[in-house]
């Protein structure tokens, strides 16, 4: 089996920012948070928000830093 075949095997557990994104936004839609209160909590542009929470954009780690800071249940979650 050729290298790039095994590495492709290996790392397909691996998470990525998609879904660490996708994760927290669901943390947060449980709790009923909506992307204006985070935009509005966070100090960032509302239109980010919503890419990340309907197009599945990922966030950036200082967005994720952000979260983390503001919300203690996603802190939490992601420490977990």
């Amino acid at each position: 089996m050729s290298t790039m075949n095994l590495w492709q095997i290996s790392h397909k557990k691996d998470l990525n920012n998609g879904d660490v994104t996708r994760y927290i936004m669901r943390l947060l839609q449980k709790q009923g948070i909506t992307t204006k209160q985070v935009a509005s909590d966070l100090n960032i542009p509302a239109e980010r928000v919503r890419n990340w929470y309907y197009r599945d954009t990922g966030m950036t780690a200082l967005d994720l830093l952000r979260v983390m800071q503001k919300y203690e249940f996603v802190r939490q979650a992601v420490e977990n």
